[in-house]
């Protein structure tokens, strides 16, 4: 975080240590509601604050059953109608790889 800081918005932290993070600024990093956030210090002492893991409950067997059905989806509505091995082609041209 050794960027400048487009805008600063000033708030107050609670008793219990709680911080309001503005919409704004919650947009722009991509924090959700219900998603967990990793809070850290950085090397020049500054809060850093980013999201989570996007799955934080998803176990291996889950997450290779959500990625399954959703390339057993794609497969049934290709968005192309070549191979990759043509579109590669095309992109490479004629000339062998090095």
């Amino acid at each position: 975080m050794n960027a400048p800081l487009d805008k600063r918005t000033t708030t107050n932290m609670t008793s219990k240590g709680q911080v309001l993070i503005p919409k704004d600024v919650r947009d722009a990093i991509g924090l959700v509601p219900g998603r967990p956030v990793d809070v850290g210090v950085n090397d020049r002492g500054e809060a850093v604050v980013v999201p989570g893991r996007r799955w934080p409950d998803e176990s291996p067997e889950e997450r290779k059953a959500r990625l399954d059905g959703f390339f057993a989806r794609m497969s049934k509505r290709p968005h192309f109608t070549r191979s990759g091995a043509d579109i590669v082609q095309d992109l490479r041209g004629d000339e062998p790889l090095p």
